[in-house]
C-alpha cells in the first residue's frame, strides 16, 4: 500500500531519518512509535505528501484514500455537527451536486445540446461537439452513480449518527452549530468525519487524547473492526496492545518493524539488542585487533603491505553502532508533609454555572492515604469536581473543606492554565521554589529534560509535551500531601509516562486522579468514583463512589462498549439493511435480532413487538426489492443508446429519484423498528 525507499530527512543539523525503509500493507494495524522530537509528524506529513524527503522516495498504491487526524484542532465553520461529519472530505457535495445537474440536463434535453436528442436530429446535426458532450455527460454520470453507491449513500446519516453517539454526541447534539462546542468535542467531529470515510488507510496522531473511557472503548471496538489498514500514534500502551499487529519504531535514524503489539514488541528489541551489542563487542575487538597490528608493524618493510590492506578493510568495513543513550525523566516526589486524618470533606457540594447544575448533595470524605479515580463521560463534571477538591473553585452551596495542614499539588489538563506563558521555564520553576539554591532548580529542570540554554525559553513557545514535563517539575519542586492530577501522561512520551507511573506509585501522600489511560491508573489506585450525567434536565451529575475496584469498573465498561460497537459496526459497514450482495451477513443480523427481541422489553406488549417484527420484515421485502431495481435502473442509465429516445430517457431518471427517495425512507423506517426491538 505504501512503501518507503530510503528517505533521508534532516532539520539543520538534526537527522531524523538516513536511509530509512519501511512497509505498509493492506491489511496492516501499526502503531508509530519513538520518543517525542523523533520524528513521528515529520514521517506522516512524508507519508501524506505534504512535505518532501531530502532523499529516497514514498510510493502509494494508486487511487489510495487515507484519512488523517492531526492533533490540532480543526477550523470548522458554523455547519451542524451531523451535517459535518457527512459532508465528509467534501467529495459527497460535489458527487450530489454534479449528479443533480445532469439529471437536470437529462429531464429537459434541449435541442441543441446533443443530450436527449433522436437519432435523427443527432445525424442531421452532424456535430461533433454535441457527440462528445453526450459521450462524455453519461460516463460522468455512470462514475458519479458508482462513487456514490460506494459511499453508502442512502444509509450514511444513519452510520454518521451512530458514529457520532459512540463518540459521545446526544442526538440533541446533532443539530447544533459547530461553533457551541470546545475544542475537545471538534476533535471528535473530526475523527468521526474520517472514519464515516471509511478509508484505504487511517492515520490517526493521538486520537484517544480528547476521548473518555466510555468513547475510547468504543473507538477501540470500531478500530478493531476496521477492515483497512491503520498507522496509529498515541500514549495509550492498553489502546494500542489491543488494536495493532505490527510496530513501526523510529530509531537510530532508521525505522524497525517488530510484529505483534506492543508488548511482543519489548520482548523482541530486548532480544535484538542483545544480539546487536554481542556483534558491537566482536567488532570493536576486532577493530582494535587491526589497529594494534597496523601500529606495530606499519612501520616495517616486510610488514607495511599488510598492514595498509588491513587498513583498507577497517575503512570498508560497515561499522555497527548501538543506540544513542537518552536522557530520561526520572524523579522521586519529595517526602510528603504529615496531614490530618480527613484530606479533603465535602458537605452537601454543589457547583453551578449560571444556571446549568455540574452535580449537587456531594457528600465525600477523601481519607489520607486515598488512591482515588475519578471517572465519568466526558462534560459530567471530572475537572469542576477537581478544581474544587484542590480549592481553585469555591462551592455554589455546602462546602468543600481541606483537612488540618494538607499541602495541594494540582496538575491541570491544560497546561495554559497552570503556567504563566511569559516567563521562561527557569522563572516559572523558581516562583515555586523562591527559597531553593538555584543549583537544585536547575537539577530538576535537567531531570526533565531541560538543561543548558533550554531554560531560558518561554513558556508561551513551547509545545505540549514541553508543557507537560514543566509542570511536573513544579509539583516536584512543591512539596505536597495531597496530588490532583488531571489527564497527567498527554503529550507524555511513553518512556516519560512509565517514570511518572513509576515516581506516583513511591509516592506517600494522597492521590485524586482522572486519566482515560487504563495501564496508567489500574496500578495507581484503589477505589473509584463515578461521575454520572442525569438524564433530565437541570438535575446536574450524580456522584457515586463505587465498592469495586477499578478493574471490575474497567471491565464492565469494555463489555458495554464492545455490545454498542458491535451494534455501530454492524450498520457503519453497511449490514444495517438486506442488500443482496450481503445476503449472508445481513441473515446473521437478522437472528441475532430475533435472539435479542425473544425477551421482550420493558413496557411493550407481544402484540406491539409482533407488529413491529411483522413491520420490519414487510420492509426487507421491499427494500431488497428497491436495490434489486436500483441495480438494473444503473444498468439501464449506463446505456447510451436510451439518450436517443427522450421520452424514455426522463422517465427512467424520473423513476431513479423516486426510487432514491423511497429506498432512503424504507432504510429509515427498518432502522427505527431494529432499534425498537
Amino acid at each position: 500500500m505504501i512503501h518507503i525507499h530510503g528517505i533521508s530527512k534532516q532539520y539543520g543539523s538534526k537527522v531524523l531519518f538516513e536511509n530509512a525503509e519501511a512497509h505498509l500493507g493492506q491489511r496492516s494495524k501499526t502503531a508509530l512509535i519513538g520518543p517525542n522530537g523523533a520524528g513521528k509528524s515529520t514521517l506522516i506529513r512524508v507519508l501524506l505528501g505534504t512535505e518532501t524527503a531530502d532523499g529516497g522516495s514514498v510510493s502509494r498504491a494508486r487511487h489510495l484514500a487515507i484519512g488523517y487526524l492531526a492533533q490540532e484542532v480543526p477550523k470548522f465553520s458554523g455547519r451542524s455537527v451531523l451535517t459535518e461529519v457527512m459532508r465528509m472530505d467534501g467529495r459527497r457535495e460535489e458527487l450530489i451536486e454534479a449528479k443533480n445537474e445532469l439529471e437536470e440536463l437529462f429531464s429537459k434535453a434541449p435541442s441543441n445540446d446533443g443530450i436527449g436528442q433522436s437519432a435523427s436530429s443527432k445525424a442531421s446535426s452532424g456535430s461533433p461537439a454535441n457527440d462528445d458532450h453526450f459521450s462524455e455527460g453519461l460516463e460522468r454520470y455512470g462514475r458519479i452513480l458508482e462513487e456514490l453507491d460506494g459511499l453508502d449513500e442512502y444509509r450514511l446519516e444513519a452510520r454518521a449518527k451512530e458514529i457520532l453517539t459512540g463518540m459521545g454526541f446526544k442526538l440533541s447534539d446533532l443539530d447544533r452549530s459547530l461553533t457551541e462546542f470546545s475544542g475537545g468535542w471538534l476533535m471528535r467531529v473530526a475523527l468521526s468525519r474520517i472514519l464515516l470515510m471509511d478509508p484505504d488507510l487511517l492515520i490517526l496522531d493521538e486520537p484517544t487524547n480528547h476521548l473518555d473511557l466510555e468513547s475510547l472503548l468504543w473507538l477501540e471496538e470500531f478500530l478493531r473492526a476496521f477492515r483497512g489498514a491503520m498507522l496509529l500514534v498515541s500514549h495509550d500502551q492498553a489502546f494500542l496492545n489491543r488494536i495493532v499487529n505490527e510496530v513501526l519504531e523510529i530509531d537510530q535514524k532508521r525505522l524497525w518493524v517488530y510484529r505483534g503489539n506492543l508488548d511482543s514488541y519489548a520482548e523482541q528489541k530486548s532480544e535484538r539488542l542483545e544480539v546487536l551489542k554481542a556483534q558491537y563487542a566482536g567488532q570493536q575487538s576486532k577493530i582494535a585487533e587491526v589497529e594494534k597490528f597496523v601500529s606495530r608493524f606499519g612501520a616495517k618493510a616486510t610488514k607495511a603491505r599488510q598492514a595498509q590492506s588491513k587498513l583498507k578493510q577497517l575503512e570498508k568495513m560497515e561499522r555497527i553502532e548501538l543506540p544513542e543513550h537518552r536522557d530520561s525523566v526520572r524523579f522521586r516526589f519529595p517526602p510528603a508533609p504529615h496531614s490530618g486524618k480527613e484530606v479533603v470533606t465535602v458537605r452537601r457540594g454543589a457547583v453551578r454555572y449560571g444556571t446549568k447544575t455540574v452535580f449537587r448533595d456531594l457528600d465525600w470524605v477523601v481519607s489520607r492515604g486515598a488512591r482515588v479515580a475519578i471517572v465519568g463521560v466526558n462534560g459530567a463534571g471530572k475537572t469542576t469536581l477537581l478544581k474544587l477538591l484542590s480549592g481553585q473553585l469555591a462551592a455554589s452551596e455546602g462546602e468543600a473543606k481541606l483537612g488540618h495542614q494538607v499541602k495541594v499539588g494540582y496538575y491541570a489538563q491544560l497546561q495554559a492554565e497552570s503556567l504563566d506563558l511569559n516567563k521562561t521555564i527557569l522563572e516559572e520553576l523558581e516562583s515555586v521554589a523562591p527559597h531553593l539554591p538555584m543549583s537544585q532548580v536547575r537539577g530538576v529542570a535537567g531531570a526533565f529534560l531541560f538543561s543548558g540554554e533550554l531554560v531560558e525559553k518561554k513558556c508561551g513557545i513551547l509545545s505540549g509535551g514541553e508543557k507537560a514535563r514543566v509542570a511536573l517539575a513544579k509539583l516536584l519542586l512543591s512539596p505536597s500531601n495531597f496530588l490532583i492530577l488531571d489527564e497527567p501522561t498527554n503529550h507524555l512520551d511513553v518512556e516519560s509516562r512509565e517514570i511518572l507511573l513509576e515516581a506516583l506509585q513511591d509516592y506517600e501522600g494522597t492521590l485524586c486522579l482522572v486519566s482515560h489511560d487504563r495501564s496508567f491508573v489500574s496500578p495507581l489506585v484503589n477505589s473509584v468514583l463515578e461521575i454520572e450525567p442525569q438524564e433530565s434536565a437541570g438535575s446536574g451529575s450524580r456522584v457515586v463512589q463505587l465498592l469495586g475496584s477499578y478493574d471490575e469498573y474497567l471491565e464492565k465498561k469494555i463489555k458495554e462498549a464492545s455490545a454498542a460497537g458491535q451494534k455501530a459496526l454492524s450498520k457503519a459497514s453497511g449490514n444495517g439493511a438486506p442488500n443482496p450482495e450481503r445476503a449472508e451477513r445481513v441473515a446473521e443480523t437478522s437472528a441475532k435480532s430475533q435472539s435479542e427481541v425473544s425477551t421482550p422489553k420493558p413496557g411493550v406488549s407481544n402484540n406491539q413487538r409482533k407488529a413491529w417484527e411483522k413491520e420490519r420484515d414487510q420492509l426487507e421485502a421491499l427494500i431488497s426489492k428497491l436495490e434489486k431495481r436500483q441495480e438494473e435502473l444503473h444498468i439501464i442509465l449506463a446505456d447510451t443508446s436510451l439518450y436517443e429516445d427522450k421520452e424514455k430517457s426522463n422517465k427512467m431518471v424520473g423513476e431513479q429519484r423516486t426510487l432514491e427517495k423511497n429506498l432512503g425512507e424504507s432504510l429509515a423506517r427498518w432502522e427505527e423498528l431494529c432499534n425498537l426491538l
